[in-house]
């Protein structure tokens, strides 16, 4: 995602990215809502060499070992993929704050989210057939409507030169420019707010 420029409508120079890798596994869910933005566009990452019908295998790493955690209860690959469409769906904007479009018309609900199937390369079966096995679980789901189509499908082992990074690339680009808070200016002040230290005595 490097090398970014936004064009002179956006009232910027350059924009400078954050990118944040959310853990996938239950044992993290409790701390997701601290770090999820509505002033944020969401990349939802599923792996295409896995079935979404299969009973979901969640592991975390520990140094160089995969442990495997349980999946008490029971869910698929699509279940989990879901959940993360209701938990961006829960720090949706207001009705109010949603106002501040301007009356521009968008054709999905912020904050946005893009869905990216990775390796490609080795798809358990046709990306397109998962992609629409996706798209029929949203139908009339109001967290489905922050949903961006087309979906993008990437060859991991390809990097920057995969066909679906580039076009993922340049749908960032174009979802950004139609963000409200893209060229905002914020107060110099506030980089120099200070976080008070509070202790308890019991």
């Amino acid at each position: 995602m490097q090398n970014l420029r936004l064009e002179d409508d956006i009232k910027a120079k350059e924009v400078i990215l954050t990118l944040w890798d959310f853990a996938g596994q239950h044992l993290f869910y409790a701390s997701h809502p601290v770090f999820l933005s509505e002033r944020a566009v969401y990349v939802l990452v599923y792996n295409l060499s896995k079935s979404l019908s299969a009973q979901a295998e969640p592991c975390a790493r520990q140094g160089i070992f995969d442990i495997v955690l349980d999946n008490s209860n029971n869910e698929t690959n699509l279940d989990n993929l879901l959940s993360w469409l209701v938990s961006v769906h829960g720090i949706r904007p207001t009705a109010d704050e949603a106002d501040i479009n301007e009356g521009a018309t968008l054709a999905y609900r912020r904050p946005p989210v893009l869905v990216v199937g990775t390796h490609a390369d080795k798809a358990c079966e046709d990306a397109r057939k998962m992609e629409r096995c996706i798209k029929e679980n949203l139908l009339a789901k109001k967290y489905g409507e922050h949903v961006i189509t087309p979906f993008f499908a990437v060859d991991n082992t390809k990097s920057e030169r995969d066909d679906g990074v580039q076009a993922l690339r340049e749908k960032v680009m174009e979802v950004l420019k139609q963000e409200p808070y893209m060229g905002e200016e914020v107060p110099l002040r506030y980089g120099t707010i200070k976080y008070t230290k509070w202790s308890y005595s019991v």
